[in-house]
């Protein structure tokens, strides 16, 4: 775990020095998983709710064109997640909004069992709103990528978790 952070904090570093302006924050909001099984086409799914907490780092590498990764604590049905999206951001000029997209990677903070693998990729795609030089909201849906479950259930049956969350941030 100690390693996974020191490379985040060691991207984070390295990044700075490729953008123009970085600027660091704050986020929170409502976060819903939705765990989907499928096996010879028929699939079984089920949502939960909760929230995430984080910090983020934002480099504006143009007027238009920002990279935001962010370190987020997750929480489901008592169940601790870490997300971690790096998001590439196209801001629309003088409108406040932006579109993002990105990979996403997810981490259960809890003991999972031997066949469920607790790491996950994900594909993420969301917008913004920009209210402030400080305050800002985003909404964005991370489509898993990885299958789950490891060893001969891996083989027949996919299990996927794919998210949606919604929040406030502010930039310091």
């Amino acid at each position: 775990m100690f390693k996974k952070f020191f490379f985040f904090a060691t991207l984070l570093a390295s990044m700075a020095t490729f953008g123009q302006e970085v600027s660091f924050g704050a986020q929170a909001g409502y976060l819903n998983m939705n765990a989907k099984a499928t096996y010879d086409g028929a699939s079984v799914s089920e949502g939960n709710s909760g929230f995430y907490v984080g910090a983020l780092a934002d480099f504006t590498l143009s007027e238009s064109f920002h990279v935001q990764p962010s370190l987020n604590y997750g929480n489901v049905d008592d169940t601790g997640f870490l997300i971690i999206p790096v998001m590439a951001q196209y801001h629309i000029q003088n409108s406040g909004f932006y579109l993002q997209a990105g990979p996403q990677a997810t981490y259960a903070l809890e003991d999972t069992p031997d066949e469920i693998n607790g790491f996950g990729l994900d594909l993420a795609l969301g917008a913004g709103y920009q209210i402030n030089d400080n305050f800002f909201v985003e909404a964005k849906y991370a489509f898993e990528i990885t299958n789950r479950l490891s060893g001969d259930a891996g083989n027949d049956v996919k299990y996927r978790i794919n998210t949606l969350s919604v929040g406030l941030g502010y930039k310091f």
